[in-house]
């Protein structure tokens, strides 16, 4: 009994929270993807083109997918539970954390896949690109969701900063969601990198609640 609670089962608490947590934002996604080709084309274009359905659809994913992580504990009940079992909340988040990317970056490549099928000139630097998108977006969401203890309000800055890049552009620089439809791909690491740091914080502020409780 007291070796396997030090083993910690990654796989087992994996496999429950996929099933009791996450599998409606899985299918949510899955059909994001698959209505995308009936709002754009995905079929015979050149790059810069191939990059829009990616960036302005499909990295959306990650909103649906990365916001829920912290949503069960947000009932007190839950929480309580969850808290009162041998492995920490914490380890909790970041195996959903972990298996959440996993999961939009397989969606990506799936999708960046099918477009490659249609005849467009896809690269592997376009999906790449999408998941840095899809990261963003969804550590924005999930950074405020721990703030707010609130998932429903956690949406709104990810959708409000999309809304932005729409209306701004290339004017919001190294942070603009859809450069490789310009052309460029700098822009895709700073927004990389900002939403692993945007998940670390939320993980930490997570954390540090939890103690102050």
């Amino acid at each position: 009994m007291q070796s396997s609670k030090k083993r910690f089962p990654l796989l087992e608490i994996a496999k429950i929270n996929l099933r009791h947590n996450a599998l409606l934002s899985i299918a949510v996604a899955v059909l994001l993807c698959l209505v995308t080709p009936l709002f754009i084309g995905t079929a015979n274009l050149d790059r810069n083109s191939a990059a829009m359905p990616l960036e302005m659809f499909v990295s959306l994913i990650g909103i649906v997918l990365l916001m829920p992580v912290f949503q069960p504990e947000q009932n007190d009940e839950i929480d309580d539970l969850v808290s009162s079992k041998y492995c920490s909340t914490a380890k909790v988040y970041l195996i959903r954390m972990v298996y959440s990317v996993g999961i939009a970056a397989l969606l990506i490549c799936v999708f960046t896949v099918y477009m490659k099928l249609q005849s467009c000139d896809v690269m592997p630097v376009l999906a790449l690109g999408a998941i840095a998108d899809a990261l963003f977006l969804g550590s924005m969401g999930m950074l405020t969701s721990a703030l707010t203890g609130n998932t429903v309000i956690g949406y709104m800055p990810p959708l409000l900063y999309y809304a932005l890049n729409i209306g701004m552009g290339p004017k919001l620089g190294s942070l603009y969601l859809f450069s490789m439809v310009t052309g460029s791909y700098t822009a895709k690491l700073w927004l990389f990198v900002a939403g692993i740091l945007m998940m670390a914080a939320a993980l930490f502020y997570q954390r540090l609640r939890k103690r102050m409780a």
